[in-house]
């Protein structure tokens, strides 16, 4: 049906004026209260109008409608107007290899709009857990916490692209603008920048100059060399040796394309850490070949924030936590809302006993990241640095049910109920410990502290195998659960030699 011109407000003056208000009132109606008005995106341009039937009908219903219940639709609109995640881009293509594309395409477009420091965006890595949701707008944006949803799709045959996506205002599930973009492989980096710049003009965000050369900049504008990025990226999440072995190849391939690049030797840096992230090597290696990644970044870049921030993982690994907060902190500055930094910065005052100075990063933490596991956990690791244990039950026990295969939940978790001294938990859930998993070494430490608070010293020490021990001496964590099974155990000397 077409709508007769007649009916049609075609600006915000226009809007402001029927309704007899400001246009700052509207527009701030149209954020709290619902107000429909309709955006027009262009590849250039935004334009808003409203329909004088609509804007009648919400005006009539808000007149109807109780205080209680213009605060419930109120609350609807009530995650931060500037706030939006990108959705997993879904794979369309007949290869499902081709699912690496995708998610770097959604990486890639959340890395350029994490830019804008006036926008804030979730996560990749809580985004990912939303794959093949069948949750509506409204549930997801309530999950995340997150006014605006960026969904799409891509589908490639051989060297042919097609990129859909479409923007969603999630308060009143309203479609501001959707677009598809046909072209071949080689235009990608021009479809992220459109959408980004696409989002920035439908959110009505003013850019300075910096961010606007920051949308524009592309970090690796090598096709070949650019895939062996996305595919790298793919591998090394998967936290195995020969995923990981994978990924530092790909990588190599990658600079011996094009040479050096800031992009590619950050993630060879982060990729060599995963090998200590993943219990696979506590050698001395990983963190030297990311220390010469850390080098050539800040040759490559003087104030470069990848670099600050992979320095500051190796000095924490390290140990030396004073000057990895010094990274970290510098890090933050540039990118203030890095998931990847916030968590550690946090952790690094959380281990040093400054848990005041941790309590807003995690909360800034959780803003970006709420769906990961490890994130869910920092509050509850901060109450107990501050003497409430039972207060850390609930989350932990959410981190093991987010990631029930996970090791490590599973051993925090276990620790968490051994300060709380709930023998009987405890060995519910060591027992309930995948076959899989169980000669891990966060699982064997798990067991340890299990047979620790039963009392049964013999095959608490029987689990310390050789691997687990020098697992401890490489990691602050291991260390410090070692410490505390021995002094359940009443063991008085492994314990302070661990602690």
């Amino acid at each position: 049906m077409t709508t007769a011109p007649a009916d049609r407000l075609d600006s915000w003056k226009q809007i402001a004026a029927y309704l007899h208000r400001s246009v700052r009132t509207v527009r701030r109606w149209e954020h709290e209260e619902g107000l429909p008005v309709h955006r027009h995106v262009h590849r250039t341009l935004a334009s808003v109008y409203a329909l004088k039937s609509e804007v009648d009908a919400w005006r009539q219903a808000a007149a109807r409608a109780p205080e209680s219940s213009r605060a419930a639709a109120s609350s609807a609109a009530s995650a931060p107007t500037r706030s939006i995640a990108v959705l997993p881009f879904a794979n369309l293509s007949a290869d499902p290899e081709n699912e690496y594309f995708a998610d770097g395409l959604t990486d890639e477009v959340t890395t350029t709009l994490a830019k804008v420091r006036d926008l804030r965006v979730t996560s990749r890595l809580s985004s990912m857990t939303l794959r093949g949701t069948s949750k509506g707008a409204k549930a997801i944006s309530a999950q995340l916490g997150v006014r605006y949803l960026l969904e799409g799709s891509v589908r490639r045959a051989g060297q042919r692209l097609r990129v859909t996506a479409q923007l969603i205002d999630a308060a009143n599930d309203n479609h501001l603008w959707a677009d598809t973009y046909d072209g071949t492989v080689d235009d990608v980096f021009s479809i992220q920048e459109q959408l980004a710049r696409v989002i920035v003009d439908a959110l009505e965000l003013r850019l300075t100059a910096r961010e606007k050369q920051r949308i524009a900049e592309r970090a690796i504008d090598n096709l070949p060399a650019y895939e062996c990025y996305l595919r790298a990226r793919h591998e090394a999440w998967r936290w195995r040796r020969d995923s990981i072995d994978h990924a530092v190849q790909l990588l190599r391939e990658g600079l011996a394309i094009i040479g050096d690049n800031v992009r590619l030797h950050a993630a060879l840096g982060v990729a060599y850490l995963q090998y200590r992230e993943a219990g696979i090597d506590f050698g001395d290696r990983p963190l030297l070949e990311a220390e010469k990644c850390a080098s050539k970044l800040f040759e490559l870049e003087r104030d470069s924030s990848a670099g600050l921030q992979l320095r500051g993982w190796i000095r924490y690994s390290r140990g030396l936590v004073q000057e990895a907060v010094h990274d970290l902190k510098a890090a933050l500055d540039i990118e203030p809302n890095n998931a990847d930094t916030l968590l550690l910065l946090s952790n690094c005052y959380l281990i040093s006993g400054r848990v005041s100075s941790a309590r807003p990063l995690v909360t800034r933490l959780l803003a970006v990241d709420p769906l990961t596991p490890v994130t869910r956990c920092m509050p509850a690791w901060a109450d107990i640095l501050d003497g409430k244990f039972a207060a850390a039950l609930e989350p932990y026990r959410q981190m093991v049910e987010m990631d029930p295969s996970n090791p490590m939940a599973r051993l925090f978790y276990t620790w968490v109920l051994v300060i709380n001294h709930m023998e009987h938990d405890v060995g519910a859930l060591v027992d309930e410990c995948p076959s899989d998993v169980r000669d891990t070494v966060p699982a064997r430490i798990a067991f340890f502290l299990a047979f620790a608070l039963a009392g049964k010293h013999g095959e608490a020490q029987a689990v310390l195998t050789p691997q687990v021990e020098a697992a401890a001496r490489a990691t602050d964590v291991f260390a410090r659960f070692l410490a505390h099974g021995f002094a359940l155990a009443g063991m008085a000397e492994p314990a302070m030699r661990w602690l």
